[in-house]
């Protein structure tokens, strides 16, 4: 079996080397520190997961805004449009009494 540790924690583990191995003799030693690498596990895996959910509710809201923002341009060129037909009709319909 291979165990991948970080240097601090290798640090950790060579500083309190007796006391592991005085553990893993132990087989209910051996049980809470499997427990409590498990936990720790769990917690990171829950701590990157609470990073990742507020990552993509931040997203979510820029979403929110960015539809809220193309809907409000969406009217106003909307209405920009209108105005300008209405006025391209009343010029043609100047030109048309010019002639």
């Amino acid at each position: 079996m291979e165990i991948r540790l970080r240097n601090e924690e290798f640090r950790k583990v060579k500083m309190h080397r007796k006391e592991i191995e005085a553990r893993f003799r132990d087989l209910e030693g051996l049980e809470r520190t499997l427990k409590e690498l498990r936990l720790r596990i769990l917690l990171e895996q829950k701590e990157k997961l609470e990073k990742r959910l507020e990552e993509l509710e931040r997203e979510y809201r820029e979403l929110l805004e960015f539809e809220r923002k193309a809907l409000a341009d969406k009217e106003f060129l909307m209405e920009f449009r209108k105005k300008l037909g209405e006025e391209n009709r009343e010029l043609t319909k100047r030109l048309g009494e010019g002639k």
